[in-house]
C-alpha cells in the first residue's frame, strides 16, 4: 500500500496547493497560490534575506519554492561543466515580510504608449482609435 501512495505522489505533475477549510487564506497565501497556478516568478523579503523563484507547494504554513541560478561571471569558453544550478527553499509563510511578482510586461513600443496616453489622453486615444 505505501508503495502505490509514493508511486501516485510520484507521477503528479501538477504543483499541489493545500489548504484547511476552516480558515480563510491570507492575502498572501491567495497571491502565492496565483504564482503557483500561473508558474510566475515571485521575489521574497525576509528577516536578512531574500529570495526570488517559482512556487511549487503550497500550504496554510509553507511555500515550496524552486530557483535555477545560472552560473554568472565567466566567459563562455571558461563556463563550469554545469553552469545551471537548482536550489529548493522550503520557507515558512510567517517568516516572509513582502513579496512582489510581474503583473504585467510591456514592448518598449508599448511602454511608450502608455506614457503617452498618460501626459495626452486625447492624443493617445486618437492614435489607438486610427492604429
Amino acid at each position: 500500500m505505501q508503495n502505490g501512495s509514493r508511486q501516485s505522489r510520484a507521477n503528479k505533475t501538477a504543483p499541489e496547493v493545500h489548504s484547511t477549510a476552516h480558515t480563510t487564506p491570507s492575502r498572501l497565501y491567495r497571491r502565492l497560490e496565483e504564482a503557483l497556478n500561473t508558474g510566475s516568478e515571485v521575489w521574497f523579503r525576509m528577516p536578512g534575506t531574500r529570495l526570488m523563484g517559482i512556487p511549487i507547494y503550497l500550504d496554510t504554513e509553507y511555500v515550496e519554492v524552486v530557483d535555477v541560478d545560472v552560473a554568472e561571471g565567466f566567459e563562455d569558453e571558461d563556463l563550469p561543466e554545469e553552469p545551471y544550478q537548482r536550489t529548493v527553499w522550503l520557507v515558512r509563510l510567517s517568516e516572509i515580510s513582502a513579496i512582489s511578482y510581474a503583473t504585467d510586461r510591456w514592448s518598449k513600443e508599448r511602454f511608450e504608449r502608455l506614457l503617452n496616453h498618460h501626459n495626452d489622453p486625447e492624443e493617445s486615444e486618437q492614435q489607438s482609435r486610427e492604429g
